[in-house]
C-alpha cells in the first residue's frame, strides 16, 4: 500500500514496512515527508513494524486548498491509525511532527500506548504575559514570516545546513528538494496555525510513557526542553543525543534505531 484517502479526498502518501508485535508511526516535521526517516525506517523494520506517511501539503500526499491547522492533520493521523488498523503503537512525532501528535494525545490519544517527542517544541509563540524560555516573540515569528513569504526558497539551503550537526552537500541537497514539494501558502498555513498551540497544561495528563529525544546541538530546541518535557510527563524520560542537532536519526542513526527500538519494545 503507497497511498490511502482521507474522508475528505486527501491521498497521503503511506510507507508500511517490517512486521512485529509492537508497530512504530513516524510523524515528520514542517516542509518535509516521510523520506529523512529512510535510515531509522530500515533499521526499525528489522524487528518491528514500522509505518510513515506524509502529511497532507507536504512531500508526496496531496496539496487540497485546505486549512492546514493540527486539527485536520490530528484528524489525518487518526484516520491512517484507524484504517491500517493499528494498535498499541510508539507514535513518534519529530519537530512540527511533536505539535501533530501532541494535538492527537490532546483529543484522546487513541491507539498511543507510548509517545516519542523528537526536537520539537511545546509551545512556539511567546505571548506578552508568558516567560516560558523555549518560544518565539511574536515579533521574531513575524520577520520569519515575511522574509518567508518574500524571498522563499533562497534561505532554505542554509536554514538546513544551521539544522545539522556535521551538514554535507549531498544531505542538505536531498532535504531542500523534499521541501519543494510543498507549496508555499500551505507552509504559511501550517506555521501560523502552530503559533496557536500549548501543549504545557497536557504535558501531566498524558499517561503513557512519553520519551524525549533531543540533539545537543540543535539550534532551535535546547537538550533544557527535552528535560523539561521528561519532568512534566507522569511517565516522561530524556534522552541527549550528543553528536546531533536537529536530525538524530539522520546523525546517529544507529544509537537513535537502539535507543527507540529499546522504548517501543518495553
Amino acid at each position: 500500500m503507497t497511498f490511502i484517502t482521507t474522508p475528505d479526498g486527501v491521498r497521503l502518501r503511506i510507507t508500511d514496512r517490517g512486521s512485529g508485535e509492537r508497530t512504530i508511526v513516524l510523524v515528520h516535521g514542517w516542509k518535509l515527508s516521510h523520506r529523512p526517516f529512510e535510515h531509522a525506517i530500515m533499521r526499525l523494520a528489522r524487528t518491528h513494524r514500522v509505518v510513515a506517511f506524509d502529511l497532507r501539503g507536504m512531500g508526496e500526499s496531496d496539496k487540497p486548498n485546505s486549512r492546514y491547522d493540527f486539527d485536520e492533520m490530528a484528524d489525518d493521523l487518526e484516520f491512517v491509525l484507524s484504517e491500517l488498523g493499528l494498535e498499541d503503537v510508539t507514535l513518534v512525532g519529530w519537530s512540527m511532527g511533536c505539535s501533530v501528535s501532541l494535538q492527537h494525545m490532546a483529543r484522546g490519544g487513541r491507539h498511543v500506548a507510548r509517545l516519542v517527542l523528537i526536537n520539537g517544541p511545546i509551545k512556539l509563540a511567546r505571548t506578552e504575559d508568558d516567560s516560558f524560555p523555549w518560544s518565539m516573540t511574536e515579533e521574531v515569528l513575524e520577520a520569519y514570516f515575511a522574509d518567508m513569504e518574500q524571498h522563499w526558497p533562497s534561505k532554505e539551503r542554509e536554514f538546513i545546513t544551521d539544522s545539522l550537526y556535521r551538514p554535507g552537500t549531498d544531505l542538505v541537497n536531498v532535504i531542500f528538494a523534499i521541501t519543494q514539494q510543498a507549496p508555499l501558502d500551505g507552509l504559511l498555513k501550517i506555521v501560523r496555525a502552530q503559533t496557536k498551540l500549548d501543549f504545557r497544561d497536557l504535558l501531566p495528563r498524558i499517561e503513557v510513557p512519553v520519551l524525549a529525544i533531543y540533539g545537543r546541538h540543535d539550534p532551535y530546541y535546547p537538550v533544557e526542553l527535552g528535560e523539561w518535557i521528561a519532568r512534566q510527563c507522569p511517565l516522561g524520560e530524556a534522552v541527549v543525543f550528543e553528536e546531533s542537532a536537529h536530525y538524530p536519526f539522520i546523525e546517529e542513526k544507529e544509537r537513535f534505531a537502539q535507543v527507540l527500538s529499546e522504548f517501543a519494545s518495553r
